[in-house]
């Protein structure tokens, strides 16, 4: 008998230290530790390493690194060597700093990155959709493949002549040829995606194929392990008869399959397991490479840039989105006065945005606005408003009359960032009416919005792709596009004033007693 440990990385969103960056206290995530188990694996098993996409995005460090270290290796696909990685897939925020970068950090790395559902125009690959690998004698297949939905997200030029294919389609072509062509023991598909279903039910959770996780499990025949990633969840089990992983984010666990092959080579046994950080030390290796690049961020985020008069802490994300807070105002009111707008809506992108301390710091700013989102003043129609309003309410349902977070919003992951505050409007929502008939009344200059008539507005460029089923902002016209990221502008906006002015919220009522 043979073993072969798989280990995969997912997710990992740039996070190498054991911090948030919102204190001191280590934390059970980041590459350092995860660097540490995969060390101990190599001592004991042969081992086939994967990172599964979105690595080089996410974190303050990697925000840092990509503004301020212009023409430097990347510190991130650094440590990636320095670990031995056999092979990336490409997640949808690897394309978040443009090709120029992306094919950079290809360059650098000293392993292959898959993708098998992104082709160039003339119909090449955009690079190596599968390798494969022998270890021990045993030929293992990797195919790799994207959720299909970047173009969706991504800025045009960031993504310039490229083309994504439908993930389920791609993997399953490249499946059926590698058997066709290759002797190929174990079968791997490592997608940078989720689920569309319930995994105990099969219930369908969505249709847009963001995800199909599901569906390439249950349908591609030959495949023994489908690694996936995008969704932030924690999953290992079977599904189809086939071993399936998802390690969460920020490096908080390793994905593990563990395979056991017989002495004829064949598979007997594919076991998916996750592998936790709490009591994980920190690798010593992976620290003294991160160790200049970490302290210069650390430096940066304590850097003061500006004062509030008032308060723009957050003591609940909840009650901010049901009553509105003055942190919301303050950044839609950042976005209209970048845009020369009146209207603007913005998100409150998770439960751990606290808002903003007395003393401003970059490091406030970064972990509460963590996308690198530009804006965009799209050209929209009075009706599109009215549904977009909808669209967020549908964000709350009550249970014996108190509002809570709809499941919608909560699986098959949470979704803060897809419900909208807005200002510039004064509207009323009533919860205790069926969805889709919430929005009782919205004004504009104390008059009724007009339908038919249009409104300049401010949005991140995420939500003006129409992400989130806001798909009527697709088609809206752009009148300005901002390629400046929010964070700077935020930033820039207190180096401009001083002293900010915390403001209440005063133009959105929520009902439901």
């Amino acid at each position: 008998m043979k073993r072969i440990s798989v280990l995969v990385t997912s997710d990992v969103h740039g996070y190498i230290m054991p911090t948030d960056f919102s204190g001191e206290s280590e934390l059970p995530l980041g590459l350092g530790k995860l660097a540490t188990v995969i060390g101990e694996e190599r001592d004991n098993n042969s081992v086939l390493l994967i990172e599964n996409g979105d690595f080089i995005q996410g974190s303050p460090l990697t925000y840092y690194e990509q503004s301020f270290t212009d023409g430097k290796d990347n510190s991130v696909i650094g440590l990636a060597n320095a670990l031995h990685y056999d092979l990336a897939v490409f997640g949808n925020h690897e394309f978040n700093f443009g090709l120029p970068v992306l094919n950079k950090v290809v360059e650098e790395s000293d392993y292959p990155w898959l993708a098998a559902n992104i082709k160039r125009k003339d119909g090449a690959y955009f690079t190596k959709p599968y390798i494969l690998k022998e270890i021990d004698g045993v030929n293992i297949a990797i195919v790799g493949v994207t959720t299909q939905f970047v173009p969706i997200w991504e800025a045009e030029p960031n993504i310039e002549g490229l083309i994504f294919e439908d993930a389920f389609e791609a993997a399953k072509r490249e499946v059926e040829w590698l058997h066709d062509n290759h002797q190929v023991d174990v079968m791997i598909i490592a997608y940078h995606g989720g689920f569309e279903c319930d995994l105990e039910t099969g219930e369908v959770l969505e249709s847009t194929r963001e995800n199909v996780g599901y569906q390439i499990c249950k349908e591609i025949d030959g495949v023994d392990v489908v690694i996936t990633g995008h969704q932030h969840r924690e999953i290992a089990q079977h599904l189809f008869g086939k071993a399936v992983v998802q390690p969460g984010t920020k490096g908080v666990c390793l994905g593990k399959i563990e395979l056991t092959i017989n002495d004829s080579g064949k598979l007997e046994k594919a076991e998916p397991s996750l592998v936790y950080m709490d009591d994980v030390p920190l690798n010593g290796a992976i620290k003294e490479l991160i160790v200049p690049i970490h302290e210069e961020t650390e430096k940066w985020l304590d850097k003061n840039i500006g004062k509030i008069e008032g308060d723009l802490l957050i003591s609940s994300p909840f009650i901010a989105r049901l009553e509105g807070h003055p942190y919301v105002e303050f950044i839609n009111r950042v976005q209209n006065e970048v845009a020369g707008t009146s209207i603007s809506c913005m998100a409150i992108f998770n439960d751990v945005c606290l808002g903003f301390n007395p003393n401003v710091t970059m490091r406030d700013i970064v972990t509460n606005y963590i996308f690198p989102n530009t804006l965009k003043v799209l050209q929209v129609k009075g009706t599109y408003i009215i549904q977009a309003l909808e669209q967020s309410a549908s964000y709350f349902t009550l249970d014996k009359g108190v509002p809570i977070v709809s499941d919608d919003f909560l699986i098959p992951k949470e979704q803060p960032f897809n419900y909208d505050l807005w200002s510039g409007i004064d509207y009323t929502i009533d919860l205790r009416n069926e969805v889709g008939r919430r929005v009782v009344e919205v004004l504009y200059n104390g008059k009724p919005l007009q339908l038919d008539d249009t409104y300049e507005v401010v949005m991140n460029n995420y939500r003006s792709t129409g992400a989130g089923n806001f798909e009527y902002f697709r088609d809206c016209p752009v009148v300005k596009d901002i390629q400046v990221d929010m964070t700077e502008l935020i930033a820039d906006y207190f180096v401009k004033h001083g002293t900010v002015s915390a403001k209440p919220m005063q133009n959105m009522k929520i009902l439901y007693e």
